[in-house]
């Protein structure tokens, strides 16, 4: 079992090193036993990370074993080629240590304000996925395609990793699991849904999968041995010692700031089903909405959500993300103080990850 973590973008402005309280998280998740640190993408948003790819430089060069990516980065906002630089130089820099995930976002105003169209997002994802590909791995080639054109070129610095950093593709409805399985190395699941609604989301994947590589020999999602289909389940997080007070006051305050953002970008009937019982005024506690979606309580309840998720899925790779998933437009889109936030990490490295050796 392999577990990751969101990093939260903690910003201290008053300091000549205003990102240090994040970079230190890094730290602690390197040394707690986690196995990649990621941080997402949004533009023209408080509290979000407009350049995740030059912040993931920052936090590679300040460790030494942990893996670095995106979760995700709005790949059809830009031009792949200069995606394909900057993720090329972050694997120099980490020595082979970073993982592209990306998704196509959800607020038309991030493609406009780029010279892009939101409603071509899957288009455009799928050929800049095929771009990353070529250019990664060939030398003196061109492309001709429906965005995107280039003469002849080869993109320096070249990948450390082979054939190339590890692509992971996000999304719930059937195209985007289909698009994962085809132009992906792994398929980025949740964190909003369901478990029922990921289930069936990789039932899809998995067929999709079968019918694009025939051989049991591709698809890892990272190092390591090929295993099939890879994939990675995509969790909210919160964890402490004091049941509770979780159950009682940082549980409801937490998932109605996870609600406020969902409504921003819910797409899944399943989801817009919650919505549609919560404002008929039907009663949805808190723990109703956590049970199936979230990783919370203590550490005990945390190793038996985690088990369960691994026997009704296989899951064999789990990203929490401590207290994110607050609202965009906030200036901290992210519940928790760096003590609390650090505390955390290092208990579930403590108490959490050793029980999945």
């Amino acid at each position: 079992m392999r577990f990751s973590l969101s990093l939260p973008l903690l910003h201290d402005p008053g300091t000549g090193d205003p990102y240090h309280e994040t970079f230190a998280l890094a730290a602690i998740a390197e040394e707690a036993g986690f196995d990649t640190a990621t941080i997402g993408h949004h533009h023209f948003l408080p509290g979000n990370q407009s350049d995740p790819l030059t912040f993931l430089a920052a936090v590679a060069v300040r460790t030494s074993t942990l893996r670095v990516g995106t979760g995700i980065f709005q790949l059809p906002v830009h031009h792949p080629l200069r995606v394909a630089e900057q993720v090329a130089t972050i694997d120099q820099l980490s020595g082979g240590r970073i993982s592209l995930g990306v998704g196509t976002g959800w607020w038309p105003l991030e493609y406009t304000a780029h010279g892009s169209t939101f409603e071509q997002r899957g288009a455009r994802m799928d050929e800049a996925l095929g771009i990353l590909r070529h250019v990664w791995t060939q030398e003196h080639t061109a492309w001709e395609g429906r965005f995107w054109s280039f003469p002849e070129l080869t993109v320096h610095p070249r990948p450390v990793q082979v054939p190339h950093p590890p692509l992971w593709v996000a999304g719930v409805a059937d195209v985007a699991v289909d698009r994962a399985a085809r132009l992906g190395d792994a398929w980025l699941c949740g964190p909003v849904q369901s478990l029922a609604k990921a289930r069936s989301c990789l039932a899809r994947y998995r067929r999709s999968w079968a019918e694009v590589h025939p051989t049991p020999d591709a698809g890892t999602g990272g190092p390591g041995p090929v295993r099939g289909p890879a994939w990675i389940l995509r969790r909210y997080a919160w964890v402490g010692t004091d049941r509770a007070a979780i159950t009682d006051d940082i549980l409801p305050r937490y998932v109605a700031g996870l609600l406020a953002h969902w409504r921003e970008s819910v797409e899944d009937p399943d989801e817009r089903a919650l919505f549609d019982r919560i404002d008929a005024g039907e009663p949805v506690s808190a723990e109703d909405v956590a049970r199936d979606r979230l990783l919370w309580g203590t550490p005990d309840d945390v190793v038996a959500q985690v088990a369960r998720y691994r026997d009704e899925t296989g899951a064999d790779h789990v990203h929490a993300a401590f207290g994110a998933g607050l609202p965009a437009d906030t200036a901290r889109a992210s519940l928790g103080s760096f003590d609390e936030l650090a505390a955390m990490v290092r208990l579930f490295g403590r108490e959490v990850i050793t029980a999945f050796p």
